[in-house]
């Protein structure tokens, strides 16, 4: 996340109504992310038991431990999930009631792309806080714990699950430059289309071009996705190779790849254009001339 979309996540934790709410239950989540690990090691500890073949009610208890957890991680998830999609919901009335408070247009036109700039940004920043509610703060959570992990446990499985997150972020610096670009100009063609569309029958000029501009932006969708994942994919089976190598050579034993495998498929889960969608729906909503003495600067 970059210190502009810092700044308008920011702006929009600002005028959210009901924030004592909002950070009791996404740090539930939080909680809930964290025991998927422990789960993790659990059933690596299970193979490893099978492995030394050691007595049945040894092995029953590591799995009464895990179905445990499970449900206490069932349990906290769910209700966390829930509750964060009720929030949710109300903030968009929060963005709403924020910018159309006191709003006066000069026609109905300049009022209806004005609305929709604003559905643009209430719409961005539902998509993603929901996906910071699932998957997001799961990603938080295995990037700040799977690293320390992997570098106590298995050195060669950290440098290449990190040289594999490096070259991923990169070229998602450079994919989102251009998804920026492209999503401004379809909010632009989003609000023209519908503006016409509640004033007139002849909207078949908004509407082609909303169409041109929206498959474009579908088609660098496809073209950032399939790198991105692809990368990940590289990595993944780097990092595999290496611990098959290692079994096969006698220097770990099954018990280690499952675990090791387990923890790197968990940095699997990326964060990715929601955060543009928001930035670019805020900024494109501060030059709307209608909402007066509004910049971008002001509103974060």
């Amino acid at each position: 996340m970059n210190s502009e979309t810092r700044k308008v996540f920011i702006f929009v934790l600002k005028i959210i109504s009901d924030r004592r709410s909002l950070f009791f239950w996404t740090f539930v989540r939080f909680i809930s992310a964290i025991l998927p690990l422990l789960t993790i090691y659990l059933y690596s500890l299970i193979v490893k038991q099978l492995e030394l073949k050691l007595s049945l009610s040894i092995v029953f208890m590591t799995v009464a431990l895990t179905f445990i957890v499970r449900i206490i991680d069932n349990h906290l998830r769910l209700i966390s999930i829930t509750r964060l999609e009720h929030i949710i919901s109300n903030i968009g009335f929060d963005i709403n009631n924020y910018f159309l408070f006191g709003m006066e247009s000069k026609s109905k036109e300049e009022r209806h792309a004005t609305v929709q700039a604003i559905r643009n940004f209430s719409d961005a920043s539902s998509v993603t806080l929901n996906i910071i509610k699932q998957p997001g703060i799961d990603s938080v959570v295995s990037f700040l714990i799977i690293p320390v992990i992997l570098f106590a446990v298995d050195f060669p499985s950290f440098v290449i699950t990190i040289a594999g997150v490096s070259i991923y972020l990169l070229i998602d610096i450079y994919t989102t430059q251009r998804y920026a670009q492209l999503k401004d100009i379809q909010n632009s063609k989003t609000e023209a289309y519908f503006a016409k569309l509640q004033d007139s029958n002849d909207f078949d000029l908004e509407q082609a071009s909303y169409t041109r501009h929206f498959n474009r932006l579908c088609k660098w969708g496809f073209t950032e996705w399939f790198a991105l994942q692809n990368s990940a994919v590289f990595f993944y089976c780097i990092n595999l190779l290496y611990l098959i190598y290692t079994v096969y050579s006698g220097q770990k034993d099954l018990s280690h790849l499952v675990l090791i495998m387990g923890y790197v498929t968990q940095t699997q889960t990326f964060l990715k254009d929601s955060f543009t969608d928001m930035d670019v729906g805020l900024e494109h909503l501060a030059k709307n001339e209608a909402i007066s003495a509004i910049n971008l600067d002001d509103l974060i």
